[in-house]
């Protein structure tokens, strides 16, 4: 199974779960939002009551548009009776006020349309009732339905979008590691490539008829050199895929730079080279000294294979601490100094599998620091290594 189908399960897996989050919080939305716009309407028709009790108090005319008020007795004598517009409403008043003999209540009922009819007794054998038609109410509680409803499906989308971002975010690290893994079969066997088929055109060269002991000694010889590279290129790839997996993390102490120059410039014995260090004050950072020394190292042979004297620096710059790797060779050429960290990048076949620059990168980049490459004002190359002083 893919990364993309995975993707694609986790994202159904997480919108049905919102939708049936979203479907409970919009039926409950739905519920209580028309539970207040009803009883917006009971209160409606309360009010009508008491509109009605001080409009026959003051001897004033009540007229409330969609609303009517009745005044009953047992003796069925109706009395002050208001209606509206041509609609003629018959509610059941009589079963009204046997509901809510003694106290208020509420009634529901069809007439030409809905109703709510609220009866409140007044005196001994007398009620008031009024009707409010509940059209209105009834048309702003499916306009509330269909907001609740389209806004639903609006969150529902936009969460499975969400839901398809987060589910990528998630399968960031299982892409990275497989990604990897791919590019560490892929570095494997393009290192190898060459190595491997030395070895075999060498010893099928030899086997094909009988050789002198000269020529034995020669076949093995290829075959050894052929040997050894390729063993070299297999420990330069575990190192950086451990590098890539974060698995080779520095242990960072307080390591004297000026020191660490000196003592690399003075393990680099080759002929018709010079390495030395020019420093000055003690530089002081956090670093690991067997990665970091691994740099300056790899950098400084570097430069002796191609120049004959190649200077070491260590110097403040700003608020960073720069190490500085020049020679007086040749320099890098201009098409490959953009890519020169890249892997399996060689200026010149003096190099060796082509792996040593981007180890460098992710072990200076590993303690917070930056590198670059550069040719030198003049001749030559130049690489510069920035990195934060020690915090003590």
């Amino acid at each position: 199974m893919n990364l993309r189908t995975v993707r694609v399960q986790l994202t159904l897996l997480f919108t049905v779960m919102a939708a049936i989050a979203v479907a409970v919080i919009a039926w409950f939305a739905i519920t209580e939002g028309r539970n207040g716009i009803f009883q917006s309407a009971e209160r409606e028709a309360e009010q009508v009551v008491k509109d009605a009790a001080i409009a026959q108090l003051t001897g004033r005319e009540l007229y409330l548009p969609n609303t009517w008020t009745v005044w009953i007795n047992d003796e069925d004598e109706w009395r002050d009776t208001q209606a509206f517009d041509e609609t003629w409403v018959e509610p059941p008043l009589f079963s009204f006020v046997e509901s809510s003999r003694d106290w208020p209540a509420h009634h529901r009922f069809e007439q030409d349309g809905p109703w709510i009819a609220y009866s409140e007794p007044v005196n001994d054998g007398q009620w008031v009732v009024s009707a409010v038609n509940l059209s209105d109410f009834e048309d702003d509680a499916d306009d509330l339905r269909l907001r609740v409803i389209l806004a639903a499906a609006a969150s529902i989308l936009a969460m499975s979008a969400a839901g398809y971002w987060l589910a990528g975010r998630s399968l960031r690290p299982a892409r990275l590691a497989m990604a990897q893994q791919r590019d560490f079969i892929a570095d494997a066997a393009h290192e190898l490539r060459t190595p491997l088929a030395v070895i075999q055109a060498s010893a099928g060269h030899t086997l094909s008829r009988p050789r002198s002991d000269d020529e034995y000694r020669d076949a093995l010889g290829e075959i050894m050199t052929a040997t050894t590279r390729a063993g070299a290129s297999v420990s330069e790839l575990l190192e950086l895929a451990r590098l890539d997996a974060g698995q080779a993390q520095p242990r960072l102490a307080p390591l004297r730079l000026d020191l660490l120059l000196e003592e690399v410039a003075a393990s680099i014995r080759m002929d018709d080279t010079e390495v030395r260090a020019e420093v000055g004050e003690a530089l002081v950072a956090d670093a690991d000294y067997a990665l970091l020394r691994q740099v300056i190292e790899t950098l400084a042979r570097n430069g002796a294979n191609r120049a004959s004297d190649v200077v070491l620096r260590a110097e403040r710059a700003g608020d960073r601490l720069r190490i500085e790797v020049a020679d007086n060779g040749p320099g890098f050429d201009e098409s490959v100094l953009p890519f020169v960290f890249d892997r399996f990048r060689r200026g010149d076949s003096l190099g060796s599998s082509g792996l040593g620059m981007a180890i460098a990168k992710k072990i200076v980049e590993s303690h917070g620091g930056t590198i670059a490459a550069a040719n030198g004002p003049e001749h030559g190359a130049l690489v510069t290594i920035d990195l934060p002083p020690s915090a003590d």
